[in-house]
């Protein structure tokens, strides 16, 4: 019985510990310069740099909170309502901005380029 317990125990927390809110887990898709061309018309000037300081900014901050949705988990008008709202308060949790203006429109663009993938 002590030892069902035990593996019991010893499984929830293996279980507790993968699943933690502040999961570092990476996105799955890797931006490439067809992304950026993709989006070219809606974001003119956009560069593959910019895309990819989005998808590190998008990795690094809203994991702090709670595991990170796919792109296409949202259209674009969600992204463009959640994002500043989670911007908001990301800087509020680390008591300073540490996502500005530019880096909050780098996470945007880069949910909606990423979002916008053909299936």
């Amino acid at each position: 019985m002590k030892k069902s317990l035990l593996a019991i125990g010893f499984i929830a927390i293996l279980v507790a510990c993968g699943t933690a809110k502040n999961s570092t887990a990476k996105v799955e898709a890797m931006p490439s310069q067809s992304d950026v061309d993709r989006v070219a018309s809606k974001f003119p000037g956009y560069t593959l740099e910019e895309l990819n300081d989005g998808k590190k900014l998008f990795e690094a901050n809203c994991a702090l909170c709670h595991r990170l949705k796919k792109p296409t988990s949202e259209p674009e008008s969600e992204w463009k309502t959640i994002v500043p709202r989670m911007v908001v308060k990301v800087n509020k949790k680390l008591g300073s901005t540490v996502v500005d203006a530019s880096g909050e429109e780098k996470i945007l663009r880069y949910l909606i380029t990423m979002g916008s993938v053909p299936k």
